[in-house]
């Protein structure tokens, strides 16, 4: 059986793509922004691009200034890019999973998971082969991303690119 691809049976596949990634990357920013900025007062919006960037440049991103910052927003957008068409891959690949997106409540039952299933694999396997350090799960950092990424960004996620 030919499993549907996402935006198959609609036109606006590549552009329900890109407005997923877009609106991930600027929920996942905001969300960045406001508890390192606003709630702990700790940051600015351009270190934490930079800091976004030290996964490639390591410490010296924050004596980069704004070419480090421009890095961190496209590397940003990249790596949300990146989550949302391998959502979307694999739904289209598995059939099971394409049914439960479409089931009631569908995107709630794959979108979540799937943000907790992009915070782990960044955590454990992406961030420990950059430059950088992951969070420890022994930081409140680390719990309250845990949460907001089933939240902000797979649940976004499956909303968008559900048929």
């Amino acid at each position: 059986m030919k499993v549907p691809s996402v935006g198959e049976s609609r036109p606006g596949g590549l552009q329900r793509f890109l407005f997923a990634a877009a609106v991930v990357a600027v929920l996942d920013i905001s969300f960045a922004a406001t508890y390192w900025v606003i709630i702990r007062g700790t940051s600015t919006l351009p270190r934490i691009f930079q800091a976004i960037a030290a996964g490639l440049l390591g410490k010296a991103s924050f004596q980069g200034g704004a070419a480090t910052v421009a890095l961190g927003v496209v590397l940003h957008c990249v790596v949300a890019s990146g989550w949302t068409a391998v959502f979307i891959l694999a739904v289209r690949q598995w059939s099971g999973l394409h049914r439960v997106l479409q089931s009631r409540f569908g995107a709630f039952k794959t979108g979540m998971p799937y943000g907790i299933l992009v915070w782990l694999m960044m955590t454990f396997a992406i961030i420990p082969l950059s430059r950088t350090t992951p969070a420890s799960v022994a930081t409140q950092w680390f719990w309250i991303s845990l949460a907001w990424h089933a939240v902000g960004v797979g649940l976004p996620i499956a909303i968008i690119v559900r048929e």
